[in-house]
């Protein structure tokens, strides 16, 4: 339905991992989706999410935010390991290599519709690097 990447600068990547899940989270308020299923690759992430770890001090704003855009969703969240979240990958690597941010609804990259392909199959990809 709709894909994102930002470029957030320096920082962590549990900054960006933060601040990703609450864009997001926000794209899905924005369009109209409420039911959602996330899958993140920061088993640090998951914990935080579901409460079971504190959050860096630091991180705290965004988690506030994240909190707040929560509350009018019904969200399933757990932790997939990165070859399960290929996708994702595939557009924080292009936020950092454009350092730009973009809203793609239409007209999507031919290797993220392969990858979604192989999401929807259950078929993981794996990195030959």
């Amino acid at each position: 339905m709709a894909a994102f990447h930002s470029f957030y600068g320096s920082g962590t990547n549990n900054l960006a991992e933060s601040r990703a899940l609450l864009d997001g989270l926000s794209l899905c308020l924005d369009i109209g989706i409420t039911r959602i299923a996330v899958r993140v690759d920061s088993s640090l992430v998951a914990a935080w999410y579901h409460c079971k770890k504190d959050i860096q001090w630091s991180l705290a704003y965004w988690w506030l935010k994240i909190r707040e855009v929560t509350q009018d969703l019904n969200i399933v969240a757990g932790h997939v390991y990165r070859e399960l979240n290929a996708l994702a990958d595939f557009m924080a690597t292009m936020g950092i290599h454009s350092r730009t941010d973009k809203f793609i609804n239409v007209d999507f990259p031919s290797r993220l519709l392969g990858l979604a392909w192989l999401d929807r199959l259950g078929i993981p990809y794996v990195r030959y690097r």
